[in-house]
């Protein structure tokens, strides 16, 4: 074998140090740093740890300690005083501190890590304490045992139909309307769907280890009964089996457009708002609309990844409800449980969650956001009056020629809608739900399940009579709505 000239090894040796070079960011500071830690090879294992063949564990360092250690369960994340020297956010320049320094490219502030039961690691939700009202829910995604209505119903329901019947009564208990039809497929991998209230959510059971996963909208959640956040904390702390949050927004509104904008938004970005570690990388954006030249139908930021833990929208309210002038801007942080825990207690303290969501949120998260009746009579201002403009647009010349020919009173006789029920999807949110919705399968279980109806020779079963007592668990001191 003929030996390897010396020249082709220098070659060699100057290759792999503009590779490392490129790959450190160019930082001589850095290579001379590493090459002092690490020396020529890789860093050696710590006797009776590892094997010689295996490569070193990965190990955190606490700023200012002389000795290696690893993170703490319960760590409160702060910023370094001078920048990391390599990628894993060890730095052996900062002064003497006990705190801890980044341990991930967006901190979260404090960092609580859990062990699920099924062995994987998540984050509990950031809290900021806050002393105002300064969000309100507007989506919530909860699954229950099956079971849970076993319990609520006293006995062992046999039948889905049973069971479905139940969960209408406790939603019905809890928002103030219940299930009310079943849709023709399956959402959300479950094997069966139902609507909940007039499509205020939707309930989906089967084939998910014996869950139910019930969602409330936002149109659902500014129609509930007041109080129904208290009375679902007190149902899933309770009464329900396995309770989980998988989804919640919290929406603060600005109606006034007085301290909150997408441009307001887009410049805390650019100066780092929405990151924890300064220095770090901000999460991604996007504009959505007409930004370089506004066309009135409303403009919107997003910060984070859609399919993340953590996902935050800043729009144009107003304008996306048709009213081109209006200055109204809504900011909606999403909370997901894909890498987070989502704990109960968000329910009754929204606002201190969404404080926590990012840094940049402090700075008007001190303004109470504004009632739901009041954000409802807004929404319905602008709706009832875009709807009235479009009518007239579209259909105005027709009325105009009908109320000639047949008087006013037999003009609308012809041209309304004669379904009681039947209301344009747009007015939905702004009506009364004892105007559009129909009777929950509770009520009227006969429709919807005609194998329960007694004149096809089967009796009503006495779980069905039995609903109509008063149930074995009390919601906010009360026994429902009775």
């Amino acid at each position: 074998m003929r030996p390897v000239r010396t020249s082709l090894l220098r070659k060699i040796q100057e290759q792999e140090a503009r590779a490392y070079a490129d790959a450190s960011g160019a930082s001589g500071l850095a290579r001379d740093v590493k090459a002092q830690i690490y020396g020529a090879g890789k860093p050696i294992a710590a006797a009776g740890e590892r094997t010689a063949s295996a490569p070193a564990l990965p190990e955190r360092i606490a700023v200012g300690s002389g000795e290696r250690q690893l993170v703490p369960h319960f760590a409160g994340v702060t910023t370094a005083a001078s920048d990391a020297i390599n990628n894993m956010a060890e730095n052996s320049d900062s002064p003497p501190d006990d705190r801890w320094i980044s341990v991930c490219e967006e901190d979260l502030g404090e960092v609580e890590l859990v062990l699920t039961d099924s062995g994987k690691v998540k984050t509990m939700l950031v809290r900021r304490p806050a002393a105002n009202q300064g969000c309100v829910i507007d989506w919530v995604n909860f699954t229950v045992l099956e079971d849970t209505w076993f319990k609520t119903a006293r006995e062992h329901l046999i039948s889905d139909d049973q069971i479905i019947i139940e969960a209408s009564r406790q939603l019905e208990k809890i928002f103030g309307f219940g299930i009310t039809a079943k849709r023709e497929k399956g959402m959300n991998f479950y094997r069966e769907s139902w609507v909940l209230g007039d499509e205020m959510g939707f309930v989906c059971f089967g084939g998910q280890r014996s869950t139910m996963l019930i969602t409330l909208t936002g149109l659902g959640c500014i129609n509930a009964v007041a109080g129904w956040e208290k009375r679902l904390y007190d149902f899933l702390t309770t009464t329900a089996i396995r309770p989980s949050i998988s989804r919640i927004d919290l929406a603060h509104d600005d109606l006034n457009g007085e301290y909150l904008s997408v441009d307001w938004a887009e410049t805390q970005w650019l100066s780092g708002g929405f990151s924890f570690r300064q220095g770090g990388r901000p999460p991604e954006i996007q504009r959505v609309g007409n930004w370089h030249r506004p066309s009135g139908k409303g403009r919107t930021l997003t910060v984070g990844q859609r399919k993340s833990s953590k996902y935050c929208r800043f729009y144009e309210k107003g304008k996306k409800e048709g009213d081109k002038a209006s200055l109204w801007c809504r900011c909606e942080v999403e909370f997901k449980n894909t890498n987070s825990i989502i704990e109960l207690d968000v329910l009754l303290n929204p606002t201190a969650y969404f404080k926590g969501a990012y840094p940049c949120f402090s700075e008007f998260v001190a303004n109470d956001t504004p009632a739901r009746m009041r954000i409802k009579e807004r929404a319905a201002q602008i709706t009832v009056d875009d709807c009235i403009e479009i009518t007239k647009r579209q259909f105005g010349k027709y009325i105009r020629v009908l109320r000639g020919l047949f008087g006013d009173q037999e003009a609308l006789d012809l041209i309304t809608n004669h379904d009681e029920h039947a209301w344009p999807k747009r007015l939905k949110p702004h009506a009364s739900c004892e105007k559009t919705e129909r009777a929950p399968v509770h009520v009227e279980p006969h429709e919807h399940f005609p194998g329960l109806r007694e004149d096809a020779g089967l009796s009503i079963p006495s779980f069905i009579q039995f609903i109509k007592t008063v149930p074995s668990f009390g919601l906010n001191g009360e026994n429902g709505f009775a």
